[in-house]
């Protein structure tokens, strides 16, 4: 499920990526940042269990602008928007041909602390740049 919502954020205008990241006890999925924007997305990425990565991407909003869950679409139906809406955490369908829409916009973090988002940027930056 990584490698659309990869190219989804690509042409949402987040060249640079990083998978994998750790933060505190969890690894953030994708973590994206777009210069020209100065904006940081943290996704969570999850098969199943939408509780899970709600929390997680709760979490992630200390070190993104905006965090989104991204499940597979057939989830979708599960998965409590209001929860999320009202926690300003945005979700991507991620439909079994990997087509990517998002289905719930996210709220800017008012939680994000600049020293992460700025380590977590710069990380993007340069792995995005050895990929190139």
């Amino acid at each position: 499920m990584a490698k659309p919502v990869l190219a989804y954020l690509r042409r949402r205008g987040f060249p640079d990526l990083a998978t994998e990241l750790p933060f505190y006890e969890h690894r953030i999925d994708v973590y994206g940042y777009s210069r020209r924007r100065d904006l940081s997305i943290a996704v969570e990425l999850k098969l199943t269990q939408w509780r899970r990565a709600f929390h997680q991407a709760l979490l992630y909003q200390l070190c993104a602008d905006i965090a989104f869950l991204a499940m597979p679409h057939r989830m979708g139906m599960r998965i409590d928007l209001g929860l999320l809406e009202a926690n300003g955490i945005g979700l991507i369908a991620v439909a079994d041909d990997g087509s990517c829409s998002q289905r719930l916009a996210p709220k800017p973090s008012d939680v994000v602390r600049p020293h992460y988002k700025r380590t977590y940027a710069a990380i993007a930056k340069e792995v995005s740049k050895c990929r190139r």
